[in-house]
């Protein structure tokens, strides 16, 4: 017995999604957390409200940790609320950085621990209508509790003002953890209700460019076309899911949250309506009359310029679902179209229409479910079903598309014999033009090699002791060769000083720039030396001759020159000039202490050296090192340095390592720092080249 085409469509799309969402999970020890669904309170309060007001507040107990739960309590207008919770810490959480996760919470939120503000998520401005206001999206919040803010003994107290407008809501689930396991169960449920929708916004992306692609070959067929704005409509549509990470909509910058959201949210969906509708009349070949086709744009004109007239947020919340059947009365009518066709349809034409209803019966049974999760169990942690029956509406109709075009591939099957021949021709071809390449590969490798030798001829330590310094390096390339640059410039065993620098950029076109760099700025020194002029001066004509030296090439460097200066009494004054580098730090041994040698406010802006038609000044500091001090000079690439969690480096490390190793050698402590960094990224690859240089009074 033959089945019926729409069944084995359907069966075809369950398998499709079947094999798309099973997952396959295994038992996992629990970690622990502290539950805070039963401890929240609420009062009302006010725009301009702090920690300190709420003190005086009298908070009532939250009773219902679900969908709307807050628009129950104080509407949908914009009303601001405190939230309040209290906890003592349990044993496995003391004296550790914690993370607070709750999973859903509406308008927009600011949180505060025991007075210490945390985070926030969304805009909250300072009335409903404010243009300012931008909801915090469906993402899971995350907010980290640094160990410092913490009461390890006795209550910490949570508060949490809340701007209400629109659906406001905070959902169960809140708890407060271990700061691995909140990051890990935020970005779960971040991903499920929020990004994961990327997914579908790509499916969509791509069928409307091939479908549009296919309309432009068979101009004939209008169905391509609005099957094709029907998909970039609804890719449009789902970024609404993850509009807090788009850096083009909302406090990113470039497009308003209320526009973005009246564009993405109401228009597109009403346009999907109209396109979808007018899809359907020319899938079923149904010609309409003019007062048809006025029935169809009026009902999305209508509709899409109240939208645009809306003054605000609020305005949406109230009126979107009543605009929903006017933008929808189009689709309804072809609906209608489509089950008075079927008795008159016979063939193809009767398929087709098999597909269009059983495209919506689907559309409509995922949406019912859809509505009695959020409606009826009131629940929004689990991600919109009904974008799964949009795409699945989608995926039936590409479904029959494709199995249409099947007949075309079965006509053209026959080329493939005579094409045989000229695939084995091409791919002899391919093979030779792969071994020219590799062997192309292998000397650009070996000259690679060539100019890192180079490279570190030019750029290298003293090979001798300095007298009254002891003195350490590290130079390591992110690649073969770098743009970091470094030189000591000594007169016999005498230090006269130091330039390091770091070229914009990376690989071999940031290394050739050191190499014509350093020419520039080691004949600069020797001159600024012989002459007895400042270091200021000297950073001056290095960058007017570094830009007369490299033409149109953009990169730039950052860098810093130091001038030593023997004193009597066995201490040196150091003289640094800056351009843009990262600040040394030096620990001074007196004071057993260590600092940035950051700039005084008195001294002008240091720009980087390179940057055509700036007009930048450049001062010097001085300081004195005596005998166990130490200068610690690097490039970004060891602060920026990032492990698995994304966290930097930093020199807050580099510090602690300094005071705690102060008696050491410069090369015992240079050892122990690059251990320090192995184990901070362990696995993690490098970005960028790193360069160190550890200079100790003696």
């Amino acid at each position: 017995m033959k089945r019926p085409f729409f069944f084995r469509l359907f069966f075809t799309f369950i398998c499709c999604i079947s094999l798309f969402i099973f997952t396959s999970c295994k038992e996992e020890v629990k970690p622990p957390r502290i539950y805070l669904d039963d401890s929240f309170y609420w009062a009302l309060t006010d725009a301009y409200s702090e920690p300190e007001d709420a003190e005086k507040l009298s908070f009532q107990h939250l009773d219902n940790m679900g969908y709307k739960n807050l628009m129950d309590l104080v509407g949908i207008d914009g009303k601001y609320v405190w939230l309040k919770a209290e906890f003592e810490l349990i044993p496995e959480l003391k004296n550790d950085d914690l993370s607070m996760v709750i999973p859903y919470l509406h308008y927009a939120d600011i949180l505060y621990l025991n007075g210490k503000y945390i985070d926030d998520y969304g805009v909250m401005g300072d009335s409903p209508d404010d243009p300012v206001n931008q909801e915090a999206g469906y993402v899971a919040h995350l907010f980290d509790f640094p160990e410092l803010y913490l009461n390890q003994t006795g209550k910490n107290t949570i508060l949490i003002k809340v701007q209400c407008l629109g659906h406001a809501t905070i959902t169960d689930g809140v708890f407060i953890g271990l700061r691995q396991d909140g990051w890990r169960t935020s970005d779960n449920m971040t991903f499920w209700r929020s990004r994961f929708y990327t997914f579908f916004e790509g499916i969509m992306l791509l069928c409307g460019i091939f479908f549009l692609l296919l309309y432009f070959i068979y101009k004939n067929d209008i169905s391509y076309r609005r099957f094709g704005f029907l998909n970039i409509l609804t890719a449009l549509f789902f970024s609404i899911f993850f509009i807090t990470d788009l850096p083009w909509a909302g406090f990113h910058g470039g497009i308003p949250f209320f526009y973005y959201v009246k564009f993405a949210k109401s228009i597109c969906f009403f346009a999907m309506a109209f396109v979808f509708s007018m899809f359907i009349c020319s899938y079923i070949e149904k010609q309409l009359k003019p007062f048809e086709i006025a029935i169809q744009y009026l009902s999305f004109l209508v509709s899409t310029g109240l939208v645009i007239l809306a003054p605000n947020y609020l305005w949406l919340v109230k009126n979107t679902l009543l605009l929903i059947p006017i933008s929808c009365l189009g689709l309804f009518f072809s609906i209608g179209y489509a089950i008075a066709s079927l008795r008159k349809a016979d063939g193809k034409l009767k398929r087709k229409v098999h597909v269009i209803l059983f495209a919506v019966f689907f559309l409509i049974l995922v949406m019912g479910i859809d509505i009695i999760i959020k409606g009826a169990f009131r629940n929004i942690k689990l991600p919109f079903i009904s974008i799964f029956g949009w795409t699945g509406v989608i995926i039936i109709f590409f479904i029959y598309f494709c199995l249409d075009y099947s007949k075309i591939a079965n006509r053209l099957e026959y080329l493939n014999h005579s094409l045989e021949d000229e695939i084995k021709l091409q791919t002899k071809k391919l093979t030779d033009v792969n071994g020219r390449l590799e062997h192309d590969r292998e000397k650009s490798l070996k000259d690679m090699r060539m100019a890192a030798i180079v490279q570190k001829k030019f750029f290298h330590a003293p090979e001798h002791s300095l007298t009254n310094w002891d003195f350490a390096v590290r130079y390591e390339p992110l690649s073969l060769v770098s743009g970091d640059l470094y030189n000591f410039y000594t007169d016999g065993k005498k230090l006269n000083g130091i330039s390091i620098f770091d070229a914009s950029g990376h690989g071999v076109a940031a290394s050739l720039v050191t190499m014509l760099a350093e020419n520039v700025i080691q004949q600069t020194y020797t001159e600024l030396l012989k002459n007895n002029d400042s270091l200021a001066n000297g950073l001056k004509l290095i960058n007017e001759r570094f830009i007369e030296a490299k033409g149109e090439i953009d990169n730039y460097l950052t860098g810093i020159l130091l001038g030593m200066k023997e004193n009597a009494d066995g201490s040196c004054t150091v003289t640094m000039a800056n351009a843009g580098h990262p600040y040394p730090l030096f620990y001074n041994a007196k004071d057993a202490d260590v600092e940035e040698m950051l700039p005084t406010a008195d001294m002008p802006y240091t720009g980087p050296v390179g940057l055509s038609g700036m007009d930048v000044e450049y001062s010097e500091m001085s300081f004195t090192m005596n005998s166990g001090d130490i200068l610690f000079m690097y490039t970004d690439g060891i602060t920026e340095l990032q492990n698995r969690e994304k966290r930097d480096f930093g020199i807050d490390p580099i510090k602690e390592l300094l005071k705690k190793n102060k008696t050491d050698t410069a090369e015992e402590i240079a050892k122990k720092l690059m251990k320090s960094i192995d184990d901070f990224i362990k696995d993690t690859p490098r970005t960028d080249d790193v360069s160190v240089i550890i200079l100790k009074r003696v």
